[in-house]
């Protein structure tokens, strides 16, 4: 298998081919005051599972280059913290690189510690409406020197190399970009920037360093409006891996924080989808440096498959190693149908890039110190009954039975994954229930016993005599809007809404007009919004929010913005409130104009905030002690109720 053979990296070898690109996660690590355990402990936690190299986050190399929750590099620091994380990455045999850049004319000034304006190649003005300082040469020279002595700190104290991160809209990619600098100097030639930084990088870390380049296979900006274009940029590619100062080529998409949610696709974003731009990256650099491809590669199928076509000679599959740290363990020991496979939820990763990721079904990502204390013999097996199948209740049992507890589900339906299940009929949001075919694989081989089609009262438990309890019996979703109403039009719960019934009757939703009033503006009440258009209901939202989806991460708003609206003519109406149905019509009022409208829909959707199903707690904890998970503490979504199940059954 490709993907598990060694590849030379100018002075290095690497183990196999698989890489975990540069993300943001946990950036304390470079906060001068912290100790950068969490960040340590997640990376070396990827070595141990078998990943050949890893990229760290992107560090800011001078004062000018910052945003909220990222911190400046700071020498006197980061020299310990490269000393110690290279030697636990390097124990597992990894090897690992340090990503620089720098941001330019991005961000926001006022974001600054000290606000120090913005610099740039050309006082562009961002995509925020600030002005940006134009610097001056000795300014240039003071940013390559800040990338010189990052990059040299880091390799003398273990790293293997640096990264440049020319991509996503930074100063590097400003360097070559005519929309970003325009100057009549020098700097203003548009290599020229590139070429010294490569050459004085290259002199700061010597030849027995590895030295990388990131740039975009599409910047999404037209020529005619400033941008590159792909073939542009493959010809740069060649210019810049042409100097010979480069030992591999890494690439991602876009011009910045307009472009991430394309750049890092969720569910809605075919796999491998810029595979083909990548091929033609690694064809324009003829074989003078391996080639990363990068963008949803999730499973070691289209991983390999990638590498035999010759689309790129190794493989970036960081959110599959998020997903699953012994995602190249497994494939090497012959359990690769075992591997954990990235639903491309984004909830946990991206969508919270700038407060510590986590994982949409691995509560272990940053908790990785945590559970390996918790990864401790049990004192005693106990017999434990988990009382409902859903995210929290199916984590709880798998994680209770790995201890080596003998677990007994419950589940009250035919059909184990609670409310996650009503996904289906939302498109590609079917995906994520791959997270609970995986838990029911894996209970498979466990001493887990389910009982389906099972209610659960105080008799049962009193017979069954349980040692523990986890209730697990998630929430309920309600038509409670609390406005006048006739009765004229119905008005359904999120769940019937998305499984398309009524009074537990089917309908056919096509050719219906609907209203979806959204008190929540999170990802349920989106999925089920998407699923009345895609079932071909005309979908309008009523939001008191400004905007659609305040609670939903950015690559979703993104989506649904530029892509899911659009297609699904989904009508957005944005601060109106519903106040009363009356006489077959809705009255709804803009809270900001005071405009008042009636308008006729087929029916109404409540996304109201369910209610949780606890009334068993107090009577099943006289029985045993019991844990409440899930929706039933507090009904938020899966990924809330897989750690909190995750968490029950290590501490059970």
């Amino acid at each position: 298998m490709k993907l598990l053979t060694p590849i030379q990296l100018g002075p290095i070898e690497v183990r196999n081919r698989v890489v975990s690109t540069a993300h943001a996660a946990f950036l304390e690590f470079f906060n001068p005051i912290s100790d950068g355990e969490r960040y340590m402990a997640y990376q070396e936690r990827r070595a141990q599972g078998g990943a050949g190299m890893i990229i760290f986050t992107a560090m800011h190399v001078h004062e000018s280059s910052q945003i909220p929750y990222h911190f400046v590099f700071d020498a006197k620091t980061m020299a310990p913290k490269f000393q110690q994380i290279s030697t636990r990455i390097h124990r597992h045999g990894a090897k690992c690189i340090s990503q620089l850049f720098h941001f330019g004319a991005q961000g926001k000034s006022n974001q600054h510690d000290d606000y120090h304006p913005l610099w740039s190649f050309s006082g562009t003005t961002t995509l925020d409406g600030e002005i940006t300082h134009k610097m001056t040469g000795d300014e240039i020279e003071e940013v390559i020197d800040g990338f010189c002595l990052a990059a040299k700190v880091a390799t003398k104290n273990g790293m293997d190399g640096v990264e440049l991160h020319g991509t996503h809209g930074y100063l590097i990619q400003q360097s070559f970009t005519p929309y970003a600098n325009f100057r009549d100097d020098k700097w203003g030639e548009p290599l020229y920037f590139v070429r010294t930084l490569a050459q004085r990088v290259r002199e700061a870390i010597g030849p027995d360093k590895v030295m990388g380049f990131r740039i975009s296979v599409d910047d999404f900006v037209d020529p005619a409006n400033g941008g590159v274009g792909p073939d542009r940029l493959r010809r740069i590619a060649s210019e810049v891996i042409g100097t010979g100062l480069f030992d591999y080529l890494n690439h991602s998409e876009g011009s910045g924080g307009i472009h991430y949610a394309r750049a890092i696709g969720s569910f809605r974003h075919k796999f491998g989808q810029y595979l083909p731009l990548t091929r033609l990256l690694r064809e324009a650099v003829g074989g003078k440096v391996p080639v990363i491809g990068v963008s949803k590669i999730p499973t070691p199928d289209l991983a390999e498959q990638a590498l035999q076509a010759g689309d790129c000679d190794m493989v970036g599959m960081t959110r599959a190693q998020i997903a699953d740290p012994d995602l190249v363990n497994k494939v090497a020991s012959g359990k690769a149908h075992r591997v954990r496979t990235c639903t491309g939820s984004n909830q946990g990763c991206f969508d919270r890039a700038s407060f510590g990721i986590t994982c949409f079904q691995n509560p272990e990502v940053g908790e990785e110190n945590r559970f390996r204390e918790l990864d401790v013999p049990i004192d005693r097996i106990k017999r434990v009954l988990v009382i409902g199948g859903g995210p929290a209740g199916m984590k709880a049992a798998e994680i209770a039975a790995k201890r080596g507890h003998m677990v007994t589900l419950a589940e009250a339906g035919s059909r184990l994954g609670g409310r996650l299940n009503l996904v289906e009929s939302a498109g590609d949001s079917t995906n994520l229930l791959s997270a609970v075919s995986w838990i029911e694989e894996e209970m498979a081989g466990l001493p887990v016993k389910l009982l389906m089609q099972t209610v659960v009262d105080e008799d049962f438990v009193r017979d069954f005599k349980p040692d523990a309890i986890i209730l697990a019996t998630g929430a309920y979703t309600t038509d409670e809007l609390n406005i006048q109403t006739d009765g004229s039009i119905q008005v359904l719960t999120t769940d019937d809404a998305a499984a398309g019934t009524f009074e537990g009757t089917r309908f056919e939703l096509k050719g219906t007009t609907s209203l979806m009033v959204d008190l929540r503006g999170n990802y349920e009440t989106a999925l089920v919004l998407e699923s009345l258009g895609r079932r071909g209901s005309k979908a309008t939202v009523a939001t008191p929010g400004a905007s659609f989806g305040r609670n939903l991460g950015p690559s979703h708003v993104d989506d649904f913005y530029r892509t899911v609206m659009p297609e699904l003519g989904i009508r957005l109406l944005p601060s109106t409130s519903l106040t009363k149905i009356s006489q077959g019509r809705v009255h709804l009022r803009n809270s900001v104009s005071g405009e008042e409208q009636e308008e006729f829909f087929d029916f109404i959707v409540a996304g109201t905030s369910p209610k949780p199903k606890d009334s068993l707690y107090e009577v099943l904890s006289r029985h045993a002690p019991t844990t409440l998970v899930g929706d039933a503490v507090a009904p938020r979504d899966a990924m809330m109720a897989f750690r909190e199940g995750d968490r029950a059954g290590r501490t059970v």
